[in-house]
């Protein structure tokens, strides 16, 4: 190996590195544990039969599945398109792009008709070959793009080499496994294809003692019933969302031995109520796709943020905080708000474009959701300033309520803790927001939400 290559899975043979709980047909009847001998044996199966594309669009949906085809992209080469979704739309948008391209996927998705495609539950991978010989990768290798989940704007690229996520992976597992001598054998309600995901999922289990599940369970019942299925030790790898859910649904007590949680703000409340229902410590996570993850607390017990060492903070000349590693091309203006506390530590202050103004009065939209979350029957909410052409502007709020909670004991509450200039009008209930498999719920998803909501009126709180 010389200095300008990396392996592929730094893991030795018979460590367990996937956890299978689903009947998938490339891997006939194999289930329960897979080991670092069997994944690169199907790896190198699958590298051979790729396309000579250059590019591919890689949206195999099962963790598995996609694990092998992003690891057997980059043995042959070739570049994995993490799109931020299936849709056929973005597929064409990507190949337009991308040129040379190929979708890559698991069978269960629509595809764009003017693009090849490979089929990966066509194929069947065996496990016949003993062979445990890891392959190399140049560091220098483009290995994936990501793209932004454009909450804040459109959907940007970013180029991540085998370096780049070598590096990172690195400094996550410093940070993120509290005892690296043991296996964790986890499971994400986040997809792989997410930067998130992609980090603790799958690049972990790659260089890291975790065992990755397979699957990626939607609704509380099957988040538990998944947990369960795992051995022990356990860690649940997941977002605000699916936790307040997790608690909200709770039907009986799973032993986890941690817990890490990323996309959206976390409030200590809900924080507490995860320790305690599942006897553990959960670990948030502060990052963005650009960089990825940056910053760790135990949210729980601490309101400050400890930087990752490899990450360095500087205020820029907009008076931004500006990120930037060794291992990252080009330093990245967060949209956050950061005041730095010391050398380590930070405390986020809001969004640089959340300060609102309304009849005069200013206020914080960060400050407002945090308030939002705060709420008792709250599984779901989010306050904004939509577009409006009237003279003074009024928030917006769509949330989910649980059976014990109405809007109107929401609007109450509001009321005790905010001026009458930031009470949302309308406030809209439904039953879940068009968030994204990563939890997240970007600006042009929400506002045409929002808009096809406003045409029922019986929905409305005034």
């Amino acid at each position: 190996m010389s200095s300008h290559d990396s392996p592929l899975i730094c893991r030795a043979a018979k460590d367990p590195i996937a956890h299978i709980n689903t009947k998938l047909a490339p891997l006939g009847e194999l289930n329960g544990t897979i080991s670092a001998q069997q994944f690169l044996c199907h790896v190198r199966q699958l590298a051979k039969q790729l396309p000579t594309q250059h590019y591919a669009i890689n949206l195999c949906d099962n963790r598995y599945l996609f694990m092998v085809a992003l690891c057997a992209v980059i043995v042959r080469q070739q570049t994995n398109l993490l799109a931020p979704n299936a849709h056929c739309a973005t597929q064409e948008k990507l190949n337009q792009r991308y040129k040379n391209s190929y979708v890559l996927h698991d069978g269960g998705i629509k595809t764009a008709d003017n693009i090849p495609q490979f089929d990966l539950s066509n194929i069947l991978l065996t496990n016949h070959s003993s062979d445990f010989d890891i392959p190399l990768v140049s560091l220098d290798h483009l290995a994936v793009i990501s793209f932004t989940s454009g909450s804040t704007g459109n959907s940007k690229s970013n180029h991540k080499t085998w370096h780049t996520l070598v590096t990172s992976t690195a400094i996550n597992q410093r940070y993120m496994l509290p005892n690296a001598d043991q296996t964790f054998y986890q499971l994400a309600t986040v997809p792989g294809q997410h930067m998130w995901g992609l980090e603790t999922s799958v690049l972990l289990a790659l260089r890291a003692n975790v065992c990755s599940s397979d699957t990626r369970p939607l609704y509380p019942y099957d988040v538990y019933q998944q947990l369960a299925a795992l051995p022990s030790p356990r860690m649940l790898v997941s977002t605000p969302v699916h936790l307040r859910a997790l608690v909200d649904k709770n039907t009986e007590q799973s032993k986890l031995d941690i817990i890490l949680c990323a996309t959206a703000p976390l409030n200590q409340a809900l924080a507490c109520d995860v320790e305690r229902l599942f006897s553990t410590e959960l670990r948030e996570i502060y990052g963005c796709s650009e960089i990825g993850s940056m910053a760790i607390k135990k949210t729980a017990q601490e309101e400050n943020w400890q930087r990752f060492a490899g990450i360095s903070f500087k205020h820029n000349e907009k008076s931004l905080i500006s990120a930037s590693a060794e291992h990252i091309t080009h330093s990245v203006e967060l949209n956050d708000q950061i005041e730095l506390l010391d050398q380590t530590h930070f405390k986020l202050t809001g969004r640089s474009s959340d300060t609102i103004n309304i009849a005069g009065k200013r206020g914080s939209l960060y400050e407002i959701n945090n308030l939002l979350l705060d709420f008792p029957g709250l599984l779901d909410g989010v306050v904004f300033l939509p577009p409006q052409k009237q003279r003074v502007p009024r928030l917006a709020a769509i949330v989910v309520l649980n059976n014990e909670a109405s809007r109107q004991q929401l609007v109450n509450y509001l009321r005790q803790y905010l001026d009458s200039a930031f009470i949302p009008r309308p406030l809209i209930e439904v039953e879940a927001l068009p968030r994204e498999k990563n939890g997240k719920l970007p600006q042009s998803q929400l506002l045409t939400f929002f808009e096809s909501l406003r045409k029922n009126p019986s929905s409305l709180v005034n």
